[in-house]
């Protein structure tokens, strides 16, 4: 709760700063969610490189993202080297695993955002901003709680890190391409992409919904992809149905939407190590309220979300069984990302 309240608090303040350039709120408030969650538990010191890389990757590839327009072919180009840089940073263990899968997230989020109207180099600048603003709220209520934090489970759990004792983080990075996180990285960027070439032509509407899908379910073994599609599922149609049922008795007016916007984004933090059925709920949710505040029909977006959720699970299900499949299994198996 303590981080979900620094990412609204964060959120927040980057609502005043992108009031002047409306089209691009959203992209900001993104930013502060984004790296405020990726930063992870633990000291200051700790947090600070992953949130200012995360703050620097995600500008340039927000604005790749919003470059890449509604083309298939760009979007999976685009969407495809996310995924895979996303998944190698794995390789520098659980905290940038994590953060690689939000970098991965945002770039999806981001392509749900865009538009031939928006001018990219905005969006790298909102996000930017909204990265600093997240670092700056966090360093401060750290510092008020006079603790500095303490070091969370997801740290002290075995990492998958390869070459530790390597000379440079190239180096990892290298020895991780021929490694069981570099395959698991070409599996599940060719899920995207496939998931990417079947939401341009099966949903139109919201052609990214199912590669958010495989991009949050498929896990480095099919029984972790089983067991995260089933929470998933769940939580999205439990998303769904809540988020169907608020949008519909809201006012005409856009203030109770951004409320009930801004509240799903803060429990989807506060639930994202927590129980991931309820975070898959409130993310559910929160890209509802979204579709509302862009005027898009609540109920046309919640159920047809459902549907992709179905199919990208089933992408991921298939690519895991062929992987499993063709690959022996690894002798040190991947921990989840989420």
């Amino acid at each position: 709760m303590k981080r979900a309240v620094s990412g609204l608090a964060a959120m927040l303040l980057a609502v005043v700063f992108a009031v002047s350039v409306g089209d691009i709120v959203l992209s900001a408030v993104m930013a502060t969610l984004f790296v405020t969650a990726a930063g992870g538990d633990g000291l200051m010191a700790e947090r600070l490189p992953t949130m200012v890389r995360f703050t620097l990757y995600g500008a340039v590839l927000g604005g790749l993202a919003f470059w890449s327009g509604d083309t298939a072919f760009a979007v999976a180009v685009v969407l495809g080297v996310a995924t895979y840089v996303g998944t190698l940073a794995a390789a520098f263990g659980a905290r940038a695993a994590r953060a690689g899968l939000f970098l991965t997230l945002w770039a999806l989020m981001a392509l749900l955002l865009g538009s031939e109207d928006t001018d990219p180099w905005r969006v790298s600048v909102a996000f930017l901003v909204g990265g600093v603003i997240a670092i700056g709220v966090t360093a401060v209520r750290i510092r008020a709680a006079g603790l500095d934090g303490t070091i969370g489970s997801d740290e002290m759990a075995p990492t998958a890190s390869v070459g530790d004792a390597g000379p440079s983080r190239v180096a990892q990075l290298l020895a991780a391409v021929s490694s069981p996180i570099g395959w698991f990285a070409v599996a599940r960027t060719i899920a995207v992409v496939g998931a990417v070439l079947v939401g341009f032509w099966w949903f139109a509407s919201y052609p990214m919904w199912v590669a958010i899908t495989v991009v949050v379910i498929l896990q480095p073994s099919t029984k972790q992809s089983a067991s995260v599609a089933v929470q998933r599922t769940l939580g999205t149609a439990l998303g769904v149905a809540v988020a169907v049922a608020v949008a519909q008795v809201l006012p005409r007016g856009d203030t109770a939407v951004v409320i009930a916007f801004l509240a799903s984004g803060l429990l989807m933090v506060a639930f994202m190590g927590a129980n991931y059925a309820l975070f898959a709920a409130f993310l559910t949710a929160m890209l509802v309220f979204g579709q509302r505040l862009a005027q898009a029909d609540a109920f046309e977006a919640g159920w047809e979300r459902l549907l992709a959720t179905a199919v990208g699970a089933i992408i991921s299900l298939l690519v895991m069984a062929g992987v499993d499949a063709l690959t022996p299994a690894p002798e040190h198996p991947l921990p989840p990302e989420s």
